[in-house]
């Protein structure tokens, strides 16, 4: 065991080392990517994924994801899909994704499920989340120093390595998936909060129009919606059905297609999820 820990502090020791030489060496080559921004893109890296590079790898792949961020409207995703031109053998097996997007939940895991989707291989995935400072044509002017800045904003920079690819077809493909994704997962975050809303609001016609059943019935629909709101429930969708009668039948109507999971609770249906 303690053989072990020798080894993995050792192994943090060069990863550490070679993070910071790579980032003397970025600095001195003048291309305005400060030696920061090494460290907030590798730095917290699992070090045995790190050691794999040299110095001189770690700072063109730094040097090209500092370029990458250069300008970026927001509201907008961005993504770069490349065949490194470095010379080191490690980046001669890989291709590079990057994608920098405001900083929202559910980017990493729905990114690499399109990856995986098209069946290539992640070999690394880092997810750095920056305060960046950009001028009035949103072009790039520096990195906070601190997390707490007045100045600047939040943006989530994922970089991931997968199987080499140069297949023109095959990289428009990735590349078109995950514009989709990102829209989707965009849509979901921004209307997250009224969708919430409209759970919590459900729990308050239900208490304010109690239907006829057991009062326990009741209490648990109520605690069950509640939890739903209170951040355990991932919501992707919202539907609004209303209550018609037909026939002498009472019937929910749909509005709009698609298939949806009803939720009824105490008799009265109050939200929909869609797929």
């Amino acid at each position: 065991m303690a053989v072990e820990q020798s080894a993995g502090r050792e192994e943090e020791q060069v990863a550490a080392l070679l993070v910071a030489t790579a980032g003397t060496l970025l600095e001195s080559q003048g291309t305005g990517a400060p030696k920061a921004f090494v460290d907030a893109l590798f730095g917290l890296t699992v070090p045995e994924d790190v050691v794999r590079y040299d110095a001189r790898e770690v700072a063109a792949l730094a040097e090209a994801a500092w370029g990458f961020l250069a300008e970026r409207k927001p509201g907008a995703s961005k993504i770069r899909l490349e065949v490194p031109a470095a010379a080191g053998e490690r980046l001669r097996s890989i291709s590079v994704l990057e994608v920098v997007n405001d900083d929202m939940p559910f980017l990493v895991d729905s990114i690499t499920m399109e990856v995986n989707r098209q069946g290539l291989t992640l070999h690394l995935i880092v997810h750095p989340v920056m305060k960046i400072r950009r001028d009035a044509e949103h072009r790039l002017t520096g990195l906070a120093r601190h997390r707490d800045e007045a100045e600047g904003r939040f943006e989530s920079l994922i970089h991931v390595e997968v199987d080499r690819r140069t297949d023109p077809k095959r990289l428009a493909e990735l590349h078109d998936g995950l514009l989709g994704i990102l829209a989707d997962v965009r849509a979901a975050v921004g209307d997250w909060e009224p969708m919430r809303q409209a759970v919590i609001d459900a729990a308050a016609q239900l208490r304010l129009n109690a239907p006829a059943v057991p009062a326990d019935d009741l209490a648990e629909d109520l605690a069950f919606i509640e939890w739903l709101a209170n951040g355990n429930f991932t919501l992707l969708g919202q539907r609004d059905y209303d209550l018609v009668s037909d026939g002498g039948e009472d019937t929910l109507r749909v509005a709009g297609a698609g298939l949806g999971i009803l939720l009824i609770f105490s008799g009265l249906a109050v939200l929909s999820i869609t797929k």
